[in-house]
Order: structure tokens, then sequence, then C-alpha cells
């Protein structure tokens, strides 16, 4: 009876690690994920997959933690755009013109990766973002930043390389954001 029960403790506690490391795992297609249970994926690269819309498979993966949708053609989010539990969203390297709103429903984000879009405003919905700590929003052609950003007391680090900013404009944010680094490009002496 005794070694039925060390068995048995022996193999919840492999099942826990399973599950442990099975948060670790970065599943690099949607096919991959979908050969698991929907409860199992924590992680999702479909990153470099050409995709124009979101795929209706991946709101299966309720445990979504990171999703990466880096380096594809995607121009817009759907309203259903929402994971409870998503805490690193990478959408760089798009076709977004404007700042998915549906972004700022998932208000776990601690990391929003959306350089190199066409974005020309950051709504002020980016206040639901309690929790972010990282912003990059490189080589996106914004001309002002929200006065919302500074509701965002977590918030770190603040890329916005390769936008232009005069150096009142990178003056005034550097003081109404001083507890977040920030990367600015040198300032320019334009209008």
């Amino acid at each position: 009876m005794k070694s039925i029960v060390n068995v048995f403790w022996i193999s919840l506690l492999l099942g826990c690690n399973i599950c442990l490391a099975q948060e670790d795992k970065m599943f690099k297609s949607l096919e991959e994920a979908l050969s698991v249970p929907a409860d199992s994926v924590y992680r999702l690269d479909l990153s470099r997959n050409k995709l124009t819309a979101i795929p209706a498979e991946i709101y299966r993966f309720t445990n979504l933690r990171e999703l990466d949708l880096s380096k594809n053609k995607l121009a817009s989010l759907p309203k259903e755009f929402h994971f409870k539990d998503l805490r690193i969203l990478h959408l760089t390297k798009n076709k977004f013109e404007e700042f998915p709103e549906a972004v700022c429903q998932n208000t776990s984000l601690r990391n929003l990766f959306m350089g190199k879009n066409n974005i020309k405003i950051i709504p002020d919905c980016i206040s639901n973002l309690k929790d972010l700590i990282v912003f990059d929003i490189w080589f996106n052609p914004i001309e002002e930043l929200p006065e919302s950003l500074t509701q965002l007391r977590n918030l770190r680090s603040l890329d916005l390389s390769g936008i232009t900013f005069t150096k009142e404009q990178q003056e005034k944010w550097a003081k109404m954001l001083h507890w977040v680094k920030i990367e600015f490009e040198p300032a320019c002496k334009c209008n």
C-alpha cells in the first residue's frame, strides 16, 4: 500500500513539473499549439506568417501570457482581441496605421512592442494598461504623446527611437514621465 501511495505522489509531482515546463514552451506555429490541450498554451509565436487577420483559433488559448504577432501584415485587431493573462504582446513591423484600441483591453500587459508601424496617435485608453513596464513604439510617425501615459506608474521603459521630437517636447515628456527611461532620437530643430 505504501508503494502505491509513493507512486501516486511521485506521478503527481512529475505531472506538476510537466505543467511548469509547458508554461515555458514557446509554440512556434498554430498547428503545433492546436496539437495540445488549449489550456496548456501559454506562449505562442506567430511571427513572420504573413497574417492579415488574427486566426480565430487563438482565442482557444485562454491562458496565453505571451503572443508574438510581429513581422506580419496586420492592419487592425478585432474587438474580441482580449486575453485575461496576456503579459507580453509583440506587434512590431506590421501595417498598423492606427493604434489598435483592442490592445487596451489586455490589462495584464507588462511588455508591449509596436515599433515600425505607421501609428500616428496613441489613444487615451493606453491608461488602462496599469501594469505596463515596457512600451516600445519606435519608428512610428507619432507627433505628440497623450497625457494619459502619465497614469502608467509602473512604466519603466519607453522607446521612441526613430521618432522626431523637438527639444521642448523631449524635455516636457522627460519631466512628465520622470520615473521612465525614455529613448529619444536627437532633438530636431523643427517647428
